[in-house]
């Protein structure tokens, strides 16, 4: 790697330091560039050299590590149910978020940032349609939107739930209580053929 490389490494893994302690400290909502700017000790040039703002910082790099970690999943068998998980990235995710939880309150708990709701909403999507295309070579694109939409949604909401209430279950034990739920929910929706919008409204209007 080149002097200049090495250095704008280190510059930004800096800044993506010094971001991560101030929201652990305040919250991302209350943090201003001069903050970071502040913590990481660097000037304001150098700090807009490499991103346009904060929110630029937040994401660069972060949920697409992320996405690469959740499709990248060898097949293991979930400890707790003795079996493999048939979502593999929401284990996967129950258990990055069980390794630091005071972060991930602090990010994605209902005092998080809706920045990184927003783009973790929009990586879940796409993992978990991805898995769910991998299983099922024949499926109804719309339903497996719709599927994807209640994964995504419960998956979020039971993680939030999880962080602010600080529930005392592990990821493997949380993973079993989603499975259980969301595919006892999807399996119908999978399997039955999507109906026509327009028949359904002529039948709900008599």
């Amino acid at each position: 790697m080149a002097p200049t490389d090495r250095r704008v490494r280190r510059t930004r893994d800096l800044l993506h330091r010094s971001l991560i302690a101030l929201i652990l400290e305040k919250g991302y909502a209350r943090i201003t560039v001069q903050d970071i700017l502040d913590r990481a000790d660097v000037g304001r040039s150098t700090f807009y050299t490499h991103y346009r703002d904060k929110d630029a910082l937040l994401l660069d790099g972060g949920l697409d590590h992320l996405r690469a970690i959740l499709i990248d999943i060898p097949d293991e068998p979930n400890t707790t149910a003795g079996s493999a998980p048939v979502l593999p990235a929401a284990l996967a995710v129950f258990r990055l978020v069980d390794s630091n939880r005071r972060l991930y309150r602090a990010m994605i708990g209902n005092r998080g940032s809706d920045l990184i709701l927003a783009s973790a909403r929009t990586m879940l999507a796409d993992v978990l349609a991805e898995q769910l295309r991998a299983r099922l070579p024949r499926h109804d694109a719309r339903q497996l939107d719709v599927a994807v939409v209640f994964l995504v949604s419960a998956l979020m909401g039971l993680i939030t739930w999880w962080l602010d209430e600080q529930v005392p279950l592990s990821a493997p034990e949380m993973y079993v209580r989603f499975e259980n739920l969301a595919t006892s929910g999807i399996a119908p929706l999978l399997s039955q053929p999507h109906p026509d919008p327009a028949a359904a409204s002529r039948a709900a209007h008599g």
